[in-house]
């Protein structure tokens, strides 16, 4: 199998990763609206857990459309799906990491001063939540500027670069500040270990995704001042890609081991669902016995030029 060539495994694992992130995703925006759950602290993971629902639903199937489907008006139509493509994928990346940064902030605010925390009303969490959304419309609307030519491929890559650069920054500064304060005192309040043990997980959840998302941004960077590091193998592009869509995923994984509410919040929802699945069957016996007989990138001036048996390609 030509691993440097979009093929049915490469299908396979995009489409297995996209349908992984929507029921993980899923799952944790149940979970965390549950009455138990429904803190406003965890407002934020919901705003952070329909981001990466939305890199499930569009930007993975459009990434996948753009390689598999080879029609005419697709050809016709390329720019406009590479267009949609690059909007959805940065709205949905930046949103997670701005919200990062916003978790961030508000665990300062809850370990620094948490008295006034505490006290913090609705319209705080709203204006928290909103915040992320709006700044992410406001950077992937020089991606439909650069489609009409109004800036340069060089001026939007400052924009990401800031863009990405700046609010990690801030989170990084921010879990600073919260692991000296925690490391100056005793914790001998519930909510004080509480809210300790929870920014410990954002913390994770942050290292995370830097871990995941720096390759692909750094082959952004290096493809953008180095002409000849483009001739790469598609399948390191792939691989890469492949690893920044399962960020999307593996939030509802450290929720699960991090979080014991949300745990036993998930283990109750599957006992359910295996309930309902059992009454349903035993409530139409006859129909039981009846039936026994008888589912690239930030922008799209990046190209890559790929190694292959064949002549040299561009790939976007």
């Amino acid at each position: 199998m030509n691993f440097n060539r979009w093929n049915t495994f490469w299908t396979v694992c995009y489409g297995v990763m996209a349908f992984i992130i929507i029921v993980g995703n899923t799952v944790s925006i149940s979970v965390l609206l549950k009455r138990r759950l429904r803190k406003r602290p965890r407002f934020l993971l919901i705003s952070l857990a329909m981001a990466d629902l939305l890199v499930g639903l569009f930007a993975i199937p459009i990434y996948i459309i753009l390689f598999t489907v080879k029609t005419s008006w697709l050809m016709q139509t390329s720019w406009l799906m590479l267009l949609i493509y690059d909007c959805v994928d940065m709205l949905t990346g930046l949103s997670s990491v701005f919200t990062l940064a916003v978790i961030s902030l508000e665990r300062l605010h809850a370990i620094v001063r948490p008295l006034r925390h505490r006290q913090l009303n609705i319209r705080y969490y709203i204006v928290a939540i909103a915040t992320p959304w709006i700044l992410s419309l406001m950077v992937t609307s020089t991606r439909v500027l650069q489609a009409f030519f109004i800036i340069t491929a060089k001026q939007i890559l400052i924009v990401i670069v800031f863009s990405l650069s700046l609010p990690l920054l801030i989170s990084c500064f921010a879990y600073y500040i919260i692991w000296k304060k925690q490391a100056s005192r005793i914790q001998n309040d519930f909510q004080a270990r509480s809210d300790a043990k929870l920014s410990k997980t954002l913390l994770l959840i942050t290292a995370v995704f830097v871990l995941s998302w720096l390759p692909f941004q750094i082959l952004v960077l290096v493809f953008h001042v180095c002409i000849s590091c483009r001739r790469v193998p598609i399948f390191v592009v792939f691989v890469i890609k492949l690893l920044q869509y399962g960020n999307s995923f593996i939030n509802f994984v450290i929720y699960c081991l991090r979080m014991r509410d949300y745990r036993t919040a998930v283990s109750q929802m599957l006992r359910s669902c295996k309930c309902n699945l059992k009454a349903n069957r035993f409530s139409h016996p006859l129909a039981s016995h009846n039936s026994s007989v008888t589912l690239v990138s930030f922008t799209s001036s990046l190209y890559l030029h790929t190694v292959s048996d064949g002549p040299v390609q561009d790939i976007q």
